[in-house]
């Protein structure tokens, strides 16, 4: 399977839950208070502390192949750019609007989220960092995705929402970020994407070969 196409069943996968809200089944150890839920735009990146490297949505390709250096491949069915490390950029007229990373064989979990999140994380980690106001998939009882949207208020903070319906009414998703990540049979992180709504759940296929 290419690495194009391979794109496109990922995201199709984990973006099918939007309409599925994480259940009450979910538990986190009650031995650790959940995490704040305050968010913000800083919470939209990824980080190596190692390296003190962080790729953001905002960013322009001038800053990311800076910070990356030059792509080393391209994948033009879904317009995604990969660098070392297995990070996966998507532009928008220059402009980070997706980060995806991959390959848990590949990548030594060089990149987490700000809250941690990264390769090995249990999807028990996950929502004891963002909460279980989340969009989820599950198959035979394990859980295989979870999709958190976030929407900025009008103090720049974000909430995470559960439905899209005002924003439909209101006609505008241009203050929704998505964080969405896989599972593999193990319960462990397997593949990340960050994304403004638009690249999220309107990509620019351009075509499967």
């Amino acid at each position: 399977m290419s690495k194009g196409i391979l794109y496109f069943v990922l995201l199709i996968t984990l973006l099918n839950n939007k309409d599925t809200e994480v259940s009450n089944k979910i538990t986190v150890d009650s031995n650790h208070s959940l995490a704040s839920r305050v968010f913000t735009e800083s919470e939209f990146q990824i980080q190596n502390k190692t390296k003190d490297v962080t790729v953001k949505i905002g960013d322009t390709r001038e800053e990311v192949e800076r910070k990356l250096g030059n792509y080393v491949d391209y994948y033009a069915h879904t317009n995604v750019y990969e660098y070392r490390n297995h990070v996966s950029i998507h532009y928008k007229t220059g402009i980070v609007d997706g980060i995806m990373i991959y390959d848990t064989a590949m990548n030594p979990r060089k990149f987490k989220t700000p809250r941690g999140i990264g390769y090995g994380s249990t999807y028990q980690d996950v929502i004891h960092q963002y909460g279980r106001k989340a969009f989820m998939d599950s198959k035979k009882g394990k859980v295989s995705s979870i999709t958190y949207a976030f929407e900025k208020n009008k103090q720049g903070q974000y909430n995470t929402i559960t439905s899209f319906d005002h924003l439909v009414l209101e006609g505008g998703y241009e203050n929704v970020k998505i964080l969405s990540m896989a599972f593999d049979q193990k319960g462990r992180l397997s593949f990340m994407m960050i994304a403004d709504h638009e690249f999220a759940y309107q990509p620019e296929w351009n075509h499967i070969q």
